[in-house]
């Protein structure tokens, strides 16, 4: 009988749960397992750009961009069993760079996909421990201030950072509007001094906050020309006059004045009208046309 044969017999012969014996014969080349182990993300990847986008250059640079997708595969996707709960995976911007200019993509910022410490057990006691009525409404006001200012200084002080989010980004986490959003980040920048930048204010203002966005900021917050004085230290010129540029400027947007002729019709710099477009999108976002940028806000 041809060993082929034998082997089928024995097979065959062999009762259940009897265990097979490899010998010599058995035995397989490691290279049988070769294309095994080239079934990955980067080979499927590789060949895609060979085949069906034509990219025939060289290997190394294809190999590069691989090896780059998977970077942005890994940031954008991080395994979820190393997430705690309550803290939730988003991608912010980078602060590098100088200004932002109207126009200007969200994509042309570097992105970093960080866990933000959203809802930890101590705002879920904070939240059970909620007293009733109007000292319930103050509790539950600082109860998301003192959220948004920790994911804000999270972000600020990362290792890959600082790392910012938008208006819209802060309002998506915490349930809040805009609007809201906004006039918290106004009144902890008063009660703690820091700037708690978000990508909007860091884009147009920098690091430092300028009178004209302090000014706004309290403003926007409710408070009248005679306690932003007070309160800021700001001289009563600097004070009306940046008001009523801003409400000019805002209420041109809001009637649908595309940015580019706002400048002339109210006669000032384009540049002083971007400015004040900057901090109109920090606080009315809804009010920013789609071609200046939601983005910066």
């Amino acid at each position: 009988m041809p060993p082929a044969a034998r082997g089928a017999a024995a097979a065959l012969d062999r009762r259940p749960g009897q265990p097979v014996r490899v010998g010599k014969g058995g035995s397989m080349s490691g290279q049988a397992y070769v294309g095994t182990a080239k079934r990955t993300f980067q080979q499927a990847v590789l060949h895609l750009l060979e085949t069906d986008y034509g990219l025939l250059g060289s290997r190394r640079v294809l190999e590069l961009l691989v090896a780059d997708l998977q970077g942005l595969v890994d940031q954008f996707y991080p395994p979820p069993e190393r997430i705690s709960s309550g803290w939730l995976v988003f991608t912010g911007t980078q602060a590098s760079g100088g200004k932002a200019y109207p126009g200007q993509s969200a994509s042309d910022h570097e992105l970093v996909t960080l866990a933000w410490p959203v809802l930890l057990p101590e705002d879920i006691q904070a939240l059970a421990d909620m007293p009733p009525g109007s000292a319930g409404k103050a509790a539950r006001q600082a109860w998301f201030q003192k959220r948004l200012v920790r994911i804000v200084e999270y972000g600020a002080q990362h290792a890959q950072g600082p790392v910012l989010l938008t208006l819209a980004d802060l309002s998506a986490m915490l349930g809040l509007s805009t609007v809201q959003v906004s006039q918290l980040l106004a009144q902890a920048r008063r009660d703690t001094g820091q700037p708690l930048l978000t990508k909007g204010y860091y884009f147009d203002q920098g690091r430092r906050p300028s009178h004209k966005a302090e000014i706004i900021a309290l403003y926007e917050a409710g408070l009248d020309e005679a306690d932003i004085m007070r309160q800021g230290g700001h001289a009563p010129s600097s004070v009306g006059t940046y008001i009523r540029d801003y409400e000019r400027v805002k209420l041109m947007l809001a009637e649908g004045t595309p940015v580019e002729r706002i400048a002339p019709l109210l006669e000032m710099q384009p540049s002083l009208v971007r400015d004040y477009v900057a901090l109109i999108g920090e606080h009315h976002p809804e009010l920013i046309p789609d071609q200046v940028s939601p983005d910066q806000t």
